[in-house]
């Protein structure tokens, strides 16, 4: 039996977990999203009552409330009872100095001992399931791989100096690949395209055409020959390749297809013409269907080494685990940014909204619209709805017409673009009219 002074305590700094909160309590919304840079996940916090903390404050930022004594108290007692009015008071008597400085390293502190413990974490769990299935041992030597990449990237290393960070800005300059466009005029405009290890969140109601800009999206990147890796969850690869043999074609409807009514003459050109034309133009798409969970996903991604990942949609994504969905929701954020980091890809995923936008009186959906968790919105680089107004009102509004709104961008510009619409079609067009001219009468 070990020795109790051999055994060692998990890795842990309370008095820079204390220090962040502490000028976030003295400088406001700056700090927090400062330290949200850093900080990606609740459990960074070792003590239990500073988690609680944190997560009380991020959630005032969602609500675009003040982080104040009396709103963080009240906010707290939510979800602890653990944590009392002077806990929170005596971070505001640690005489912490709220500058950007003082908040970015105490969080890279705390954020640093959070990887050590996961490190130790997943390789105690590593060990314990070599004695298991194959298939039980990857799941976890992959949680264990990601954490051993951020404890590589944070640990301090010689080739980490001046020269080598200039020559490698050099190269990605000269290279002009760290950006990958959309090749869809009004989401360029708007966003400036897809960074190289961010992630763009699409949201919207079901029928509002959330996966039809997906494959509008898919057939344009196609087109720039990227290799794209698709996650459906919704529905099966059978339905999503029906959509692009419709998009593709000149009179293919997919209500039609759906209910078989396709005609003898078109079902010929489908046969011999599109059929092969779909597989050689879509080459580069690798589509699932059946995988399930967010480990199973990564383990995929870093086979396949894409340009970009699209994932439809995360909600039905499973997380090991009986975390509440939120935190799965968080998981599955922090999974996709680290994934997007380390195979140096872009991500799109679409996400569901709550359901309370269409009780409201101004149905349009804001970032407070994503459902479950604002983890969504923080680690978005871009944040994308979709509204089609003809979905909530056929009496009012035209069922050509949609509307993109870009709600975050962070290297590009917020706003709105009205273009047309034809679900029918599986497309989006650059107007109303083209939406409306496309509306066919056979097949």
């Amino acid at each position: 039996m070990q020795d109790f002074k051999d055994i060692k305590l998990p890795p842990k700094d309370i008095q820079a977990e204390a220090s962040v909160l502490s000028c976030i309590m003295l400088g406001g919304w700056d700090c927090l999203d400062k330290a949200n840079e850093i900080i990606q996940t609740n459990d960074a916090f070792y003590d239990n009552k500073h988690k609680s903390i944190w997560k009380a404050m991020n959630r005032l930022r969602i609500e675009e409330n003040q982080i104040e004594m009396i709103s963080l108290c009240n906010e707290v007692k939510k979800e602890s009872n653990n944590v009392t009015n002077y806990d929170i008071s005596v971070l505001i008597g640690e005489n912490a100095e709220p500058t950007t400085a003082t908040i970015k390293h105490h969080a890279k502190i705390v954020w640093e001992k959070h990887v050590q413990r996961e490190v130790a974490r997943t390789a105690y769990k590593l060990y314990s399931a070599s004695f298991e299935s194959i298939n039980t041992t990857r799941t976890i030597l992959d949680e264990h791989g990601k954490y051993v990449d951020a404890l590589r990237s944070i640990l301090p290393g010689k080739e980490q100096n001046i020269s080598s960070v200039v020559d490698d800005t050099v190269e990605k300059i000269i290279a002009g690949n760290n950006m990958i466009p959309f090749n869809f005029k009004p989401l360029d405009e708007s966003a400036g395209g897809m960074t190289r290890g961010e992630i763009t969140v699409v949201g919207g109601r079901p029928g509002h055409g959330k996966t039809t800009l997906m494959i509008t999206i898919i057939k344009h990147l196609i087109e720039d020959d990227k290799k794209v890796c698709l996650f459906n969850r919704e529905m099966n690869n059978v339905e999503m390749m029906r959509k692009i043999f419709v998009m593709e074609s000149e009179n293919l409807t997919y209500d039609k297809l759906r209910k078989n009514e396709v005609d003898e003459k078109s079902k010929k050109v489908v046969q011999n013409g599109m059929a092969q034309l779909i597989k050689d133009k879509y080459k580069n798409l690798i589509m699932f269907d059946d995988v399930k969970t967010i480990e199973e996903s990564m383990a995929e991604v870093t086979k396949i080494k894409p340009d970009v990942i699209i994932d439809d949609y995360i909600q039905l994504i499973g997380v090991a685990g009986s975390l509440e969905r939120r935190f799965q929701i968080e998981r599955i954020m922090t999974d996709y940014k680290w994934i997007c980091k380390k195979e140096n890809c872009s991500a799109i995923l679409v996400s569901q909204l709550n359901r309370e936008i269409e009780r409201r009186f101004e149905p349009k959906p804001k970032l407070s619209d994503f459902a479950e968790s604002g983890v969504i919105e923080q680690t978005a680089e871009a944040a994308v709805f979709v509204y089609y107004p003809y979905h909530l009102n056929d009496e009012e509004f035209s069922p050509y017409s949609s509307t993109l709104i870009i709600a975050k961008a962070r290297y590009g510009i917020t706003g709105e673009n009205t273009l047309g619409f034809n679900g029918n079609r599986c497309k989006f067009y650059l107007s109303e009219s083209k939406a409306m001219g496309d509306t066919l009468t056979v097949s």
